[in-house]
């Protein structure tokens, strides 16, 4: 039976509409614009500012202010670079959206919108739990047994237990045995 037929059905029987919840859509419909306008703390987005960035016992949290003027200090979830976040704050407060979690009522970090005052913030970086160090004149890659060093210059400096390299210009080999070609 089609949608539009199950409608007329109960058109036709005097029935109202009835969601999941159990009560009619006009009831819903009510419930939802009382929720939209309500302040409680217990539901919402929220906009802010993330304005400073600490670790504490229960991970990373940070001190932000709500776009009403209310101080809050929310979890940061780990997808979040705390690294990245701390040098933005430095340089500007970062714009974010914040959730409250339920049933612990606790105000979560749910989104960051950096904008161009941060262009310039760089971090450490922390990928599946390899370090990455990344700076604006270097780049380091490093591993158990292996290390790469890029410089502004041009300048690369490589170690690990098996190298292949190829130069532009004069390419210094050290190693206990070396192959060529």
């Amino acid at each position: 039976m089609s949608k539009s037929s199950k409608r007329s059905l109960a058109a036709a029987s005097g029935r109202r509409r009835v969601g999941r919840s159990g009560a009619p859509a006009a009831q819903r419909g009510q419930a939802r614009l009382a929720l939209a306008s309500t302040a409680s703390a217990e539901i919402g987005l929220w906009e802010g500012e993330v304005l400073a960035v600490a670790d504490g016992a229960d991970g990373v949290t940070v001190r932000a202010t709500l776009a009403s003027g209310a101080s809050i200090e929310a979890r940061c979830p780990a997808h979040v670079d705390a690294s990245w976040l701390r040098a933005a704050c430095a340089l500007a407060p970062v714009p974010a959206a914040f959730v409250v979690a339920r049933p612990s009522g606790r105000p979560l970090l749910w989104g960051i919108f950096p904008g161009a005052a941060h262009a310039d913030a760089r971090g450490d970086l922390v990928i599946r739990g390899r370090a990455v160090t990344v700076d604006a004149e270097s780049l380091a890659l490093t591993s158990r047994a292996a290390h790469l060093r890029l410089e502004a210059e041009g300048d690369v400096a490589l170690k690990g237990r098996d190298v292949t390299s190829h130069a532009r210009r004069v390419n210094r080999i050290r190693g206990g045995s070396i192959r060529l070609n």
